[in-house]
């Protein structure tokens, strides 16, 4: 049978976007002054690294069909991206805090900032992956 390719294949290669994109502002961040003591946590670059693959795969394999372990790959990639973004969150929350009350200056505020929008942007990539995977990358023509 002949596949046509599908919304879920665009959604998807969307989701894959903004997961590349989390990974250079949280790589980004960590380089920061203020941020760069923490270094790059494993599990947190390992998990948007991980959701990246799960859906380069979850691509690759959609285009030829839908295998039943393939129906695995959306929720292993939310999985992962929910534990990198919380661990995210969590390895900066004390520097929040004392940026706040203590070291505020202009400079700090720019690093705060870079760490707000790097933890946006993978909020938004769970939320793409989570919709992504309502969707097939293919269907039946």
């Amino acid at each position: 049978m002949k596949r046509k390719i599908s919304a879920g294949l665009f959604v998807t290669a969307l989701s894959v976007i903004a997961d590349i994109l989390g990974f250079i502002y949280y790589l980004k961040n960590c380089s920061t002054d203020s941020f760069s003591y923490l270094g790059v946590h494993p599990v947190i670059a390992g998990g948007i690294v991980a959701a990246i693959v799960f859906q380069v795969v979850l691509i690759v394999v959609g285009m030829k069909g839908q295998p039943i372990w393939a129906d695995l790959l959306p929720v292993a990639t939310s999985v992962s991206l929910i534990l990198a973004t919380v661990n995210f969150i969590s390895t900066r929350v004390n520097s929040f805090a004392a940026i706040i009350t203590f070291e505020y200056s202009a400079k700090t505020m720019a690093d705060l900032g870079s760490a707000i929008t790097g933890i946006e942007i993978c909020l938004i990539a769970i939320l793409i992956s989570i919709a992504a995977s309502f969707f097939d990358i293919t269907k039946e023509a």
